[in-house]
């Protein structure tokens, strides 16, 4: 009974959806969890760290009147089949109306304040830091963002270019996404 034993490691959950058992070595540093594709991007964490509770509720209320129009367009793909989920605090909206109305208007995804519509669930996990950097623009331009967007896509137009792709609002979108201008 006096005899020394060696102490196992503890059993801790792993979280996440696997959720499954995993002995974890005392004496080993903790190897950092990939990223997956609920997780917020850097720039998204950063911008809210500065932000506390009162300023995340501003930014939510100024962004208002177009989230509205997400919400209504929401309702609409729930109601027709479609799915929805949050992530990184906005309602992403997929399939259904919002499948519909993509192929109606051409687009795979679209943000309205803190809403974004989406063909499918797939589109919206390969466009979400895109779709983000438009939730930022609407929190900022708040109730103007949509005539803004409009304006900048008639600009665009008129100087000779594409309508969206030479639409500043997209080309903000895509530099803050990392993609290609």
């Amino acid at each position: 009974m006096g005899r020394n034993r060696r102490r196992r490691p503890t059993r801790q959950r792993e979280k996440g959806p696997h959720r499954r058992h995993v002995r974890r070595d005392p004496t080993q540093a903790a190897i950092p969890r990939a990223r997956s594709v609920g997780d917020r991007g850097r720039a998204d964490q950063q911008a809210d760290r500065g932000r506390s509770i009162p300023g995340r509720i501003a930014c939510y209320a100024w962004a208002s009147p177009t989230t509205l129009l997400g919400l209504i367009a929401g309702v609409l793909t729930l109601g027709s089949g479609g799915g929805g989920r949050v992530r990184r605090g906005a309602l992403e909206f997929h399939g259904g109306f919002a499948r519909w109305f993509g192929d109606r208007i051409g687009f795979n995804a679209m943000t309205l304040g803190h809403v974004i519509l989406g063909r499918s669930a797939s589109v919206l996990d390969d466009l979400r830091d895109h779709e983000q950097a438009h939730v930022r623009q609407a929190e900022r331009w708040g109730p103007a963002f949509i005539p803004a967007y409009l304006v900048a896509s008639y600009m665009a137009h008129r100087r000779g270019g594409h309508y969206y792709r030479d639409n500043w609002f997209e080309q903000d979108a895509r530099r803050a996404a990392g993609e290609s201008i």
